[in-house]
């Protein structure tokens, strides 16, 4: 009998820990938390869509209970009463508003609370408070509501918009009869804003370094630094330049492949090099070189006459150390072309430029002092 006895002891004692397990549960999800729960009563007079027992309630935007229960109004059956259970520091007023607000456009539904007046606190004497909500609004309902408004707006607007429709038809036509004067006008209003029919981009001629018959082997070995050539801003560009015979200078579709300045730098430290003379640099190479040759372009161009020449006018001044000017000399060369066509005038601009690059080197020669 002693065994029977124990066993029918701990199956009560497990039942009963299981009950009251059971009911402390029920106790902290209907009736409040650890930290105390109120209820409150949100009543919705005419509906109350979308909101589902579990549903969060918030105060401010920070939430502090959620619905424990719906309920209808036995007296007014358009009426919902959903029972809140509520952190009891929360401050609810009396004169707290109440609202349905969904998170997001399709989100869960939820009660919102907002504001309120401390002087005027929650009567609990009587029971749960209520607090009657604003009306709330179903997003079906709201819907309808727009397409409504739509319906609405083109009915009333139907002859407004068929006179849009016809017009569009009849200015779809008028294009479609006159598409080739419509093209033109557009060409010719791109063009007058410096767009449209972009010229063709322009023939790439390159300035050959000349092989010249100056040798500048036995020179002294002094650092030569060809220092960034000076020009007039017309002369600074990649383009063949004109002087007509009214002297403008004129661009050509003729390009460089760079500006001219640049270029003639580059000429002449290959033009040195070619001769033999191993020591000269570009400005940025030598720190502290022993001579700067400063070159400045006066002119570099085809003089469009009735004999057209290629010019080319070197103003050079050789530099000491001490940043003294040494010597000076000013080299012009001109070659005859036979046109100012793009292949006849660069062949010119060759020939003029190889003259005057002998012309540099020979006065180099002479100019740069022994060490």
């Amino acid at each position: 009998m002693e065994p029977r006895v124990r066993y029918i002891i701990v199956g009560l004692f497990a039942l009963l820990t299981g009950l009251a397990g059971l009911a402390f549960t029920l106790w902290i999800q209907n009736k409040g938390s650890l930290r105390g729960r109120s209820e409150l009563i949100v009543r919705f007079e005419s509906a109350a869509p979308g909101l589902r027992t579990g549903a969060p309630v918030t105060f401010n935007g920070v939430r502090v209970g959620e619905v424990r229960s719906l309920t209808f109004d036995k007296t007014n059956l358009s009426a919902v009463d959903a029972h809140l259970a509520i952190d009891r520091d929360a401050p609810i007023t009396a004169a707290t508003q109440a609202t349905l607000e969904a998170q997001g456009l399709l989100g869960a539904v939820y009660v919102s609370l907002a504001g309120g007046d401390l002087d005027k606190p929650l009567d609990r004497a009587k029971g749960a408070p209520v607090i009657v909500a604003q009306g709330a609004t179903s997003l079906s309902q709201q819907a309808r509501e727009a397409l409504d408004a739509m319906k609405s707006m083109v009915t009333d607007n139907a002859a407004p918009f068929h006179d849009i429709v016809i017009n569009a038809q009849s200015f779809a036509a008028a294009l479609g009869r006159n598409s080739d004067r419509v093209d033109s006008i557009l060409q010719g209003l791109d063009r007058s804003l410096g767009g449209g029919d972009k010229e063709a981009k322009p023939a790439l001629y390159d300035l050959a370094a000349p092989v010249l018959s100056v040798d500048l082997s036995d020179m002294p070995e002094a650092a030569l630094v060809v220092a960034d050539p000076t020009t007039v801003a017309t002369l600074d560009t990649q383009r063949l330049i004109v002087k007509t015979a009214q002297g403008q200078l004129s661009p050509q579709p003729v390009q460089w492949p760079d500006t001219i300045p640049k270029l003639v730098q580059k000429r002449v430290l290959q033009s040195l090099d070619k001769a033999g003379y191993r020591f000269a640099t570009g400005p940025n190479d030598t720190p502290t070189p022993d001579f700067q040759l400063l070159i400045d372009i006066g002119a570099f161009q085809i003089t469009d006459a009735q004999h057209p020449m290629a010019e080319v006018t070197l103003g050079v001044r050789l530099l000491g150390s001490d940043g003294k000017v040494i010597e000076r000399s000013l080299i012009e060369e001109r070659a005859p072309a036979t046109s100012t066509e793009p292949e006849q005038a660069v062949a010119a601009m060759n020939e003029a430029f190889a003259m005057a690059m002998e012309g540099l080197l020979n006065w180099c020669k002479v100019a740069i002092p022994a060490k």
